[in-house]
């Protein structure tokens, strides 16, 4: 009977070898996500990584934020206050802004604090709307409305926390959502994980500065928006003429929008400077992307050196700071 040779062959070197040579074509995937993970990551107290880009994402996010708060309410009320009466006009103007704010709460657990108060101004503008009377009483309906929205400032100054909400100051969400809505810190931690926070979250659990910050701006903003109807009763029950009381109530409108600016640009500027200083302190204790990144750098060489399959590696001094390995 006619018997067929089966050549002998070498399995455990044949797989070493086919191991080798596929180890040593194959990139090192994880050293590549590292790298490429290295090279678009933000951290903080760094620079920016793609500023243009990062510039225009935040110019179309405020370009949406304003077209629903402020863009399509407005289209509303006028399209609408020639064909309905101006109570519904004004409530059907601060729908929109409303739904946003539902949509933003159930989709990312977060108010739109601008829609809110756009939402809330319209409809409160149509419930007083309903009072007749001179153009002093019309005054008096404006500074209602700013009244309502300092108010608004003023509770968000309590610290409520549950398991559906979180209040923070009305700057900080603002601030938040106008400035950093997109904007994330990215990072390896010691024991090589990825990690990841939103600049102004960041800001706020790290930094005290930019926390106080926060809670005097807001105090600032509900305060002098309150004030306003202070200012329009009395000037509305005093002597002064009508073309007095609209001018001066002008004045004191375009003083504290005036006022509010300034301070928020300047404690901006302040915010920004203490935040790099203490997030670059932070980022040289915290941040082990460049220590993973030349650990398995180092590892693959080795492995491509001795031509051997890649292993996985013992990150177990991984743990100690890069910056103490680098010498």
């Amino acid at each position: 009977m006619p018997t067929t040779e089966i050549p002998e062959t070498s399995s455990a070197s044949s797989y070493t070898t086919s191991c080798s040579k596929n180890q040593s074509v194959q990139p090192d995937n994880k050293q590549a996500k590292i790298e490429a993970y290295s090279e678009n990551r933000h951290v903080p107290g760094g620079k920016i990584p793609n500023l243009g880009k990062w510039i225009l994402r935040q110019l179309m996010a405020l370009g949406l934020i304003l077209l629903i708060d402020v863009g399509i309410p407005l289209a509303l009320y006028y399209g609408l206050r020639n064909v309905l009466d101006v109570l519904y006009s004004l409530i059907i103007s601060g729908i929109p802004p409303f739904l946003w704010v539902i949509y933003g709460f159930i989709r990312h657990r977060r108010i739109d604090a601008l829609g809110l108060i756009i939402g809330l101004s319209f409809i409160v503008s149509g419930v007083i709307s309903m009072i007749n009377g001179d153009a002093r009483i019309a005054i008096l309906r404006e500074a209602v409305v700013t009244a309502v929205v300092g108010t608004m400032f003023l509770v968000t100054l309590i610290p409520i926390r549950c398991k559906w909400l979180t209040m923070r100051p009305m700057a900080y969400t603002m601030f938040r959502q106008m400035v950093f809505s997109e904007f994330i810190y990215r990072w390896i931690d010691k024991d090589g994980k990825e990690q990841e926070m939103g600049v102004a979250e960041w800001q706020w659990e790290h930094v005290r500065q930019f926390r106080i910050s926060m809670f005097l701006q807001t105090a600032m903003w509900g305060i002098l928006l309150d004030m306003e109807l202070v200012a329009a009763v009395l000037m509305v029950k005093s002597s002064l003429t009508l073309d007095q009381v609209v001018a001066y109530n002008n004045i004191i409108t375009s003083l504290v929008v005036a006022l509010q600016i300034i301070v928020s640009i300047a404690a901006l500027i302040y915010s920004y400077r203490v935040s790099k200083r203490i997030g670059a302190a932070w980022t040289r204790e915290n941040d082990y992307t460049d220590y993973y990144s030349k650990l398995n750098n180092d590892s693959s060489r080795t492995n491509q050196a001795n031509d051997l399959p890649s292993y996985p590696i013992d990150n177990g001094d991984a743990r100690h700071h890069y910056t103490d390995h680098m010498a």
